[in-house]
């Protein structure tokens, strides 16, 4: 019987290798890429810039997104990067900044106080000036603690050192002196506190009750003003990407070729080499970053030890956001809809995050091109993170919820809609191996540090670090910038210190 001939394995060597597509860990790899390092990207659960359906290319989900200059952590990693024009560029300012629809009121938010002002006299008449007060409280409380993430304290702290570092400079900080402080507390449950409490959820990634830090940096950020991209948060991720090519690093995977990681090679508990699905070569490196969901980098290090093991159960997803788009012609959505809203109604009993954006077609040739008279409405809400793509009776049940919710505050909308496309059911299967949930809530089991904080940087593996969501999940975007730059400052203290590039 003849023998196959496969070509022998090759062998390649890195400093650093970046396994999954998570902000934070992409962020790390381009700052440690600049630094001098070799780094390799491994694509392992990237879902590409949006999905295909019916012709058109559609966004995995609405996403409401900071100005990143408002945070620190983010400005840090761009300055570094060279990179804040660029993300000037793909941002666009969502017009109004954020539109809050209740059963009774329809409210437009914006940066600017006295257009925020006026449309508080507008719906609340007498209560506008105690609205504003609150808010404007809320604005300070959110600047008050800008010197404190400037610092970049650890979080979490490992260590008696670094939680003496974190203490003093929580001390030090403008911030520690309203450590009881609670943005909108004052207002109770008025239908705008109510509401923009809600917004939380959709901005950081910790479920139950908002932790103070985290509502006053996530709602302050917020009501700075909110923008856009066509793709959400995957704009970003693929914008660092790039940078760590064209910082001579290398990247593995694309939407049209993507890899799947198989598993991690681990010896005298260090992390040796990563090996991929459907391939004989092996990438070692000498420190790996992970920007891949805790539960799915279990399934892939065998050998981690019961250590690793405890670390990684302490985070898990709870819930997780399910998407509904629906692709209508031109004039159907109502003029006084905004680009992104917030709808607190009755029918579901939990917000529903609205945005509606340019229709695009599908095909190579014309990803991003606009569908001349057509538009997208995205909704999302969250659902337990157990709801997966081949339960669809259980899907279809959550996303007529959704339609219901929305058709409250558009009725009769169901009539103007072209195409209804869910991206759970819509993309599933066509990205063997990926395990990026859709903006997942997580329980944290281990104690959380100022209620943000999850996995450690430094993992039980003497060279794997932690750069994801998961490690500050309580601030969203500004937590996983902070991850970052965390996760590449102990990096290059691991592998030590190159010569910067001039």
């Amino acid at each position: 019987m003849p023998q196959t001939i496969r070509s022998p394995s090759t062998l390649r060597s890195y400093d650093v290798c970046v396994l999954g597509s998570q902000l934070g860990g992409i962020a790390a790899g381009a700052l440690l890429a600049r630094r001098g390092f070799r780094v390799l990207h491994v694509d392992h659960d990237g879902l590409g810039w949006a999905y295909e359906d019916h012709g058109y290319r559609l966004p995995y989900g609405p996403a409401l997104l900071p100005s990143p200059r408002l945070l620190p952590a983010a400005e840090a990693v761009l300055e570094e990067l060279s990179l804040s024009a660029d993300l000037g560029r793909v941002l666009e300012p969502c017009t109004p900044d954020l539109q809050v629809l209740l059963p009774r009121h329809r409210l437009d938010l914006w940066r600017a106080d006295a257009a925020r002002v006026a449309e508080f006299r507008r719906e609340f008449g007498a209560d506008a000036d105690r609205l504003e007060g609150s808010v404007g409280e809320a604005l300070r409380l959110f600047d008050a603690e800008r010197p404190f993430l400037a610092a970049l304290p650890p979080l979490p702290p490992r260590g008696v050192a670094e939680r003496f570092r974190l203490a003093r400079a929580r001390r030090q900080s403008p911030g520690g002196a309203d450590g009881g402080s609670v943005p909108l507390a004052d207002l109770g449950e008025h239908p705008l506190a109510v509401a923009l409490r809600g917004a939380y959820p959709f901005l950081a990634h910790v479920d139950g009750p908002p932790p103070r830090l985290g509502l006053v940096r996530v709602l302050g950020a917020l009501l700075r003003g909110s923008h856009r991209t066509p793709w959400g948060e995957v704009g970003l991720r693929e914008i660092l990407r790039r940078r760590i090519a064209e910082s001579r690093g290398d990247l593995l995977g694309t939407e049209d070729q993507p890899v799947v990681a198989e598993s991690l090679d681990v010896e005298r508990g260090r992390v040796v080499a990563v090996r991929l699905a459907d391939s004989d070569d092996v990438y070692a490196a000498r420190a790996f970053v992970c920007s891949t969901d805790a539960q799915a980098l279990r399934r892939i290090v065998p050998g981690g030890g019961e250590k690793l093991v405890a670390q990684l159960d302490a985070v898990r997803p709870v819930r997780r956001l399910l998407a509904v788009n629906w692709v209508v012609r031109d004039g159907a959505l109502p003029a006084p809809l905004g680009q992104a809203a917030l709808a607190v109604g009755t029918r579901l009993g939990e917000p529903v995050l609205l945005q509606v954006l340019p229709a695009l077609r599908a095909g190579k040739k014309s990803a991003g091109e606009p569908v001349a008279g057509h538009g997208v409405l995205s909704a999302g809400a969250f659902v337990p993170a157990r709801t997966q793509e081949r339960d669809a009776e259980q899907i279809a049940e959550q996303v007529a919820r959704i339609r219901a919710a929305v058709d409250e505050f558009l009725p009769f909308f169901d009539r103007q809609v072209l195409h209804e496309s869910v991206p759970l059911l819509a993309s599933s299967g066509r990205r063997r191996g990926t395990r990026l949930l859709s903006h997942p809530l997580y329980s944290v089991a281990r104690g959380q540090v100022l209620g943000v904080t999850g996995l450690p940087t430094r993992s039980a593996l003497g060279n794997l670090f932690f750069a994801g969501r998961e490690v500050v999940p309580g601030l969203g975007l500004e937590g996983e910038f902070h991850a970052a730059l965390q996760a590449a400052d102990r990096v290059e203290t691991y592998l030590g210190k190159k010569p910067r590039p001039k």
